[in-house]
């Protein structure tokens, strides 16, 4: 039976871990990274404060456990949130949004709910997002042209103890190439610093230059919204070993054609480019634990060939599996 979690009991296991020196991390100034213990499941957590108001964290894990986490209310000084999925499904029930939402992959979700409760559930499984923490005085260090956005995140920066804002959009390919570029999270030191405020900065950018200039509606129904999502889930389940077009489409009950350009839409990327995405993804996170060697790092991803692997990785990254360990 999977195990259900609260935090406090998920924050006694990991004091637990460690105790008994099972938790690898690490500390420097305002940078920390942590990578799940064995018993939790595997992946990193990183978190960096970039200035004074502006933090970044990322997640990339695959949890064994259900995680609750009940909020009695949102601070009154609660930050805006920038979030961004790529993997996972997280349950939200806010009592400001009136029910119960879920925030899913390929989308990003701009808020702020001061003084709102809330439950969020977590499910066993993959979960890959990043998250921009902004002080809503930030805001206006950053930008002097705040009568310009819209009315509710306008509302929020003038009114913070008084109006919530949540707000949901595809991830667009502008800001998917740059959140690859943070997720690398490259360079040391201060270039890393410089580097990754800059990439924030510009994801701020442009999460408003698309709400100021939203994409046409999708074309896609919400019956066929959900097979193409249940479509990339099955991918991602069996990523090592993928069914062929064909048989994903007759899974999910769409034409090849259909699911081809249903995925293009809300992934904005093929059905197979995406796969691959991933699939690279994982290899990262793999070769970052250290514990496995590039041959089993490929196997273990669905490649059984080594060259084949270490090619597809290089037109990835634009480095070799060995240089990306060195580095």
């Amino acid at each position: 039976m999977t195990k259900v979690l609260k935090p406090h009991e998920l924050y006694e296991m990991v004091q637990e871990f460690r105790a008994n020196g099972q938790l690898r991390e690490y500390c420097n100034k305002s940078e920390g990274v942590c990578y799940y213990p064995l018993g939790l499941g595997r992946g990193l957590l990183r978190k960096i404060q970039l200035r004074p108001g502006l933090n970044l964290c990322l997640r990339d894990s695959d949890t064994n456990f259900t995680y609750i986490h009940k909020i009695r209310h949102h601070p009154v000084d609660m930050p805006l949130i920038f979030k961004y999925y790529l993997a996972g499904v997280w349950q939200i029930d806010n009592d400001g949004l009136g029910g119960e939402v879920e925030e899913v992959s390929g989308k990003s979700y701009l808020y702020r709910l001061p003084k709102t409760g809330e439950i969020e559930r977590h499910m066993p499984g993959r979960h890959c997002f990043l998250r921009i923490q902004v002080a809503p005085e930030l805001m206006y260090e950053l930008c002097d042209r705040i009568d310009d956005f819209p009315m509710p995140l306008r509302n929020t920066l003038e009114k913070p103890a008084d109006s919530i804002l949540y707000h949901s959009s595809p991830i667009s390919p502008a800001q998917h190439q740059v959140i690859q570029q943070i997720c690398a999270w490259p360079y040391q030191g201060m270039a890393r610093h410089l580097y990754l405020e800059g990439k924030v900065l510009e994801l701020i950018a442009l999460h408003i230059s698309q709400i100021l200039s939203p994409s046409p509606t999708s074309s896609i129904n919400p019956m066929d919204t959900d097979r193409i999502h249940a479509a990339r889930d099955i991918l991602i389940q069996n990523s090592a070993a993928p069914p062929s077009l064909s048989q994903l489409a007759q899974q999910v009950e769409l034409t090849e054609v259909r699911l081809t350009q249903g995925f293009r839409e809300i992934f904005n990327s093929s059905v197979f480019n995406y796969l691959r995405n991933y699939r690279m993804e994982q290899a990262c996170q793999l070769l970052k634990t250290g514990n496995l060697t590039i041959q089993e790092v490929a196997r273990s991803i669905g490649y059984a060939s080594r060259p084949a692997f270490v090619t597809a990785f290089k037109k990835r990254f634009n480095v070799t599996p060995s240089i990306y360990l060195k580095q």
